[in-house]
């Protein structure tokens, strides 16, 4: 009776782990705030726990505790600990824990939930009957992303709104869908070469071209190169006998490939490929010396432990070097490495670097030693093509870690086919252990019972329980944040509403806080602009009523920022949110200026080359007239990047507004020669000239300027000092405003020579 109950255990469990491989790739869900990663993970997280709960119920059916040993057990553990040590020891421990919302992958919950199903797939899929069942799954499931992804290219899209995009795809991304299917494109491309049992060659002709074809078109060409090693591979194991008979059948994918990649990069008169992939949104990919740079000062300053998971934006925000603002993507911030590699090396330091390196090792070794024997087999032995096969998809995979960090479809596909690889070789899966602490119990027919797996489990009981619930709260809040976005340029109250619930949940994401915030002050920015004093009427019809509503209302959102950079104290986004709320609250609340400024410090601080950070406080010191700093941090910004033609502008409005009529001249022509070289029929260039002409003019006639200033210019009414009545309690102890250290002339600047002194 136990054996039967066992085997249908473990049965159910191949059942669950056949449908969480086959649905992840293709799950998404639009009522989350992101639509691919977290619906995933939060399938992952629900179902490795039931998946988890089950293996270790069997163990208590089977009266011990029972686990296949495999060569990537201990790397896999060790980059665990690593990842619980780091997290703990993060100084963003929230982000560490859940995500940079809506981004979850790289998480140390996700870590943890993709490392327990490795654990649990590699137990399961012992029998070569259920090896090819789950590969038959995965082969189903990338036809599907595969077909889908293809038809967007081609702009034949599913009947749902958020589908009506070329790079449209389940996986989430193009990279995961590219991944996903070169994984998978080994077995069917070995099919042509090796007639067998599992794929018959029809199948292996129209999976192979698919595969390669979407590859072909969607993936960068560091992508493609990790294609033409899939494709050199079975060349390198294909036997000569072999390929005589199967020679046209293989030739198929090889040409359609090379067909669909010159169609692809091929600019010739009428190519419709040519130019949809040339107009296929490319995800960007941050430049490796950048990356290098970034993961290496991060390394530098946390080299054991790392800065923990999912911190590698604010280690790109922190220590991204200055030639990063002459790139076109210059005011993006990334939250991935260049590859896999960086990313480990700058998040989990050398102990979480070492781990993923030997974990990479042993599948090479483990996977070239497949090649090499089967290379070495003159007899043509079908049984093992599976083998063969996934030995193929783990160096491809890791061959990916080289050219693109992961994603969570690719990391767990490629996990999964690491626990393939491993279970589908004979000497691995004899080897088991089983695991006792001495501590039996006798039944009433005096038969021994192992406590320990009973023990496990009520432990696993004691933690399922709160992970489940938490699952449960993470989604519903997630689920109010989507219904709050939905509502965001409709209504104002609902908006809130659906906010406040999200926190409420899920108090511990920033993104919800800096969210709630702007959507109070919005709340409280549109009741003072409907009834705030105006040109016509001075004094405005706001009611007692409407002020202490728009006093709660800013006393709220400068509440939820300040917990928001609490939460992430690392995130820049986070700091720079509080200073905007401060700096457009000055009319009403005292000391906002100065808070305005202490906030953009910390920004500045975690973002220390970003020229926007610098512009803005510049812009501050401009309102308050002060020239001088204001004239500072516009130089800073332009030190920073020097073709930042806003700052050009600003600059020269600041020496303008000094009456140094002259040095606003200098700059406004130098701005003038920077908007030329970039665009010279664009409305700025145009502006900027008419700009300067009139600065020659008032030079020449020495009267001062009549346009209105820019950027230091009042934009919200809760910066017209005209509003009465409202005080913002929580901004009474004025902080001491530290300006960072002004930034270090930059050769490349074309910053001219100014005069000492302003000109009178």
């Amino acid at each position: 009776m136990r054996q039967k109950i066992s085997t249908y255990l473990d049965s159910a469990i191949s059942v669950l782990l056949f449908v969480v491989a086959g649905i992840t790739p293709l799950l998404f869900f639009n009522q989350t705030t992101e639509f691919y990663e977290m619906p995933k993970l939060l399938l992952l997280v629900v179902m490795t726990t039931i998946l988890l709960g089950l293996w270790i119920f069997s163990w208590i059916i089977k009266g011990k505790v029972v686990i296949n040993r495999t060569p990537l057990d201990i790397p896999l553990l060790v980059l665990l600990a690593v990842i619980l040590i780091s997290t703990y020891f993060s100084a963003s421990r929230y982000p560490a824990i859940y995500g940079n919302f809506p981004r979850v992958h790289g998480s140390a919950v996700s870590w943890v939930t993709y490392i327990l199903l490795y654990f649990i797939a590699a137990s399961h899929l012992k029998s070569l009957v259920n090896l090819k069942n789950f590969l038959y799954v995965l082969l189903g499931s990338g036809a599907v992303v595969a077909l889908v992804t293809l038809a967007s290219f081609f702009k034949l899209y599913l009947p749902l709104d958020f589908a009506q995009a070329v790079n449209f795809t389940p996986t989430g991304s193009s990279f995961s869908t590219a991944a996903f299917l070169l994984m998978l494109l080994p077995l069917p491309l070995l099919s042509l070469v090796k007639q067998n049992k599992y794929l018959p060659i029809p199948a292996a002709i129209g999976l192979s071209v698919l595969f390669a074809a979407v590859v072909a078109l969607i993936s960068s060409v560091w992508v493609d190169v990790v294609l033409v090693l899939v494709f050199a591979l079975v060349a390198f194991v294909a036997k000569p006998h072999q390929v005589k008979k199967t020679l046209g059948a293989f030739l198929v994918p090889v040409a359609t490939t090379a067909l669909v990649l010159i169609l692809a990069y091929a600019p010739f008169p009428g190519n419709v490929v040519q130019s949809l992939e040339s107009n296929f949104p490319k995800e960007i990919q941050l430049p490796l010396a950048i990356s290098w740079k970034v993961s290496a000062t991060a390394f530098r300053d946390a080299p054991f432990i790392g800065t923990g998971p999912s911190s590698y934006l604010f280690n790109f925000t922190s220590y991204k070097p200055i030639e990063f603002n002459q790139l076109s993507v210059w005011s993006f911030s990334f939250d991935t490495a260049f590859n896999e590699f960086l990313q480990v090396l700058g998040t989990l330091g050398f102990f979480g670097s070492a781990a993923f390196l030997i974990l990479c090792l042993a599948v090479i070794v483990n996977a070239w030693r497949v090649l090499a024997a089967d290379t070495q087999n003159q007899v043509q032995d079908t049984s093992k093509i599976i083998t063969t096969a996934l030995a193929m998809s783990g160096l491809a995979a890791i061959a990916l870690f080289l050219v693109h960090a992961t994603t969570l479809v690719s990391f767990v596909v490629t996990l999964l086919v690491f626990a393939s690889l491993m279970m589908s070789q004979e000497k691995v899966r004899e080897k088991v252990m089983e695991f006792s602490i001495g501590i039996k119990a006798l039944t009433q027919e005096n038969k021994q019972i192992d406590l320990f797996p009973i023990v496990i489990f009520i432990v696993y009981l004691i933690l399922a329980v709160p992970v489940l619930y938490k699952t449960f709260n993470v989604a519903l809040a997630d689920y109010y944040h989507r219904l709050a976005l939905s509502q965001a340029n409709k209504n104002g109250t609902l908006t809130y509403q659906y906010l406040q619930k999200a926190e409420q949940i899920n108090p511990e994401v920033d993104l919800y806080r800096v969210d709630m915030a702007q959507t109070n002050f919005a709340l409280a920015n549109a009741l003072a602009l409907q009834k705030g004093p105006t040109k016509d009427n001075p004094q405005g019809s706001l009611t007692d009523n409407d002020k202490k509503t728009i006093q709660t209302l800013l006393s709220q959102a400068i509440n939820e920022g300040r917990v928001a950079v609490v939460l992430s104290p690392r995130s820049a986004r986070n700091w720079e949110v509080l200073a905007t709320i401060y700096r457009n609250i000055t009319g009403v609340a005292q000391n906002a200026l100065a808070f305005s400024l202490d906030a953009y410090s910390g920004a500045i601080q975690r973002d220390p080359l970003n020229p926007s950070l610098r512009l803005s406080v510049g812009g501050i010191y401009y309102a308050a007239k002060n020239y001088s700093l204001a004239t500072r941090f516009f130089t800073d910004a332009i030190n920073l990047k020097p073709d930042y033609a806003n700052a050009y502008y600003n600059l020269s409005l600041a020496y303008r507004d000094n009456n140094d009529l002259q040095d606003a001249a200098l700059v406004a022509n130098q701005l003038v020669i920077l908007l030329q070289k970039n665009n010279p029929n664009s409305a700025d260039f145009k502006a900027a000239q008419t700009y300067y002409n009139q600065l020659k003019d008032q030079i020449a006639s020495n009267q001062k300027a009549q346009e209105a200033a820019a950027s230091g210019q009042s934009t919200t009414p809760l910066q017209n000092s005209n509003i009465q009545g409202v005080n913002v309690q929580n901004l009474q102890n004025k902080p001491e405003v530290k300006n960072p250290a002004p930034v270090k002339t930059n050769p490349s600047a074309n910053i001219p020579q100014l005069t000492p002194t302003p000109t009178p």
